[in-house]
């Protein structure tokens, strides 16, 4: 990360003294001042600039491409990159409404591609396998969606989430799972589909839409070559705000995250 007395475009150290206070880097050899405003606390980085790292990082979803495009140095582009993934985590819907379906996967890639000394200790498909367990909400009149990392899938510790996020009186669907049945006693109409029976559509009750968002999520994980589990959090926040912003232009999605970023990264 660049410091005062680095460039603000590639974050060499050393420069050259030149007119009216500005300072010339000797790698890149552009020219800049130390007094130049920068927004967000931590980085020495222009408004302008932060637009096009953000305009690159929307479109190319690496690092690589921030640090290439944008002339940044490794460094400089992974921590753009890590705050702008923080920032999509927060950048989340307050409540769901109308029509919702909750279901639950892993994640963890297939069983056949992990090493052999894990393949050994052997493994359960579903509730009680040994991969990163995910839970989620759709709505479907909203189109948007919130997912949880969760330690595991019983109803204890997926109730909470549903109940804080999910309007009283909306209507959920979910599979057979016997936990999801005592909904309605928390002022939710529900019904659910019992996949264990071979039957996952009845009229409009199903799951299909999250379903169709997980294998989206698992797709765009398995695009990045793999994701160590502490930082799973970041990708899948990154994901989510991808598709609940999906509609809006690439101008209104740059404007949306650099206030975000002003506001708990910064100053405006």
């Amino acid at each position: 990360m660049p410091t005062n007395g680095s460039c603000l475009h590639c974050g060499h150290r050393f420069f050259w003294l030149v007119r009216r206070h500005h300072r010339k880097c000797m790698r890149c050899r552009r020219e800049w001042s130390p007094h130049t405003f920068c927004p967000i606390q931590g980085f020495r980085i222009t408004r302008a600039h932060w637009y096009r790292v953000i305009d690159t990082f929307l479109r190319d979803e690496t690092g690589k491409a921030v640090e290439k495009e944008c002339r940044l140095s490794v460094m400089t582009a992974h921590a753009c990159v890590t705050v702008l993934r923080r920032i999509m985590c927060v950048d989340v819907p307050e409540t769901l409404s109308g029509i919702c379906e909750a279901d639950e996967t892993y994640l963890g890639g297939q069983w056949k591609n992990k090493r052999i000394h894990i393949r050994r200790q052997g493994t359960r498909r579903g509730r009680g396998t040994s991969k990163q367990a995910i839970f989620g909400i759709v709505s479907r009149g909203q189109k948007q969606v919130r997912a949880w990392l969760v330690s595991n899938t019983k109803i204890a510790t997926t109730r909470p989430h549903i109940t804080e996020t999910v309007e009283r009186g909306s209507t959920l669907y979910t599979d057979g799972f016997k936990g999801y049945r005592a909904l309605p006693r928390y002022g939710y109409r529900h019904d659910f589909v019992d996949h264990d029976a071979g039957e996952y559509v009845r009229g409009e009750v199903h799951t299909q839409t999250l379903d169709g968002y997980w294998g989206l999520l698992k797709n765009f994980l398995a695009a990045k070559g793999g994701v160590q589990r502490r930082y799973l959090y970041r990708f899948v926040g990154e994901h989510q705000w991808r598709y609940n912003f999906r509609n809006l232009s690439r101008k209104e999605q740059m404007f949306r995250l650099y206030q975000f970023l002003t506001r708990f990264g910064g100053r405006k």
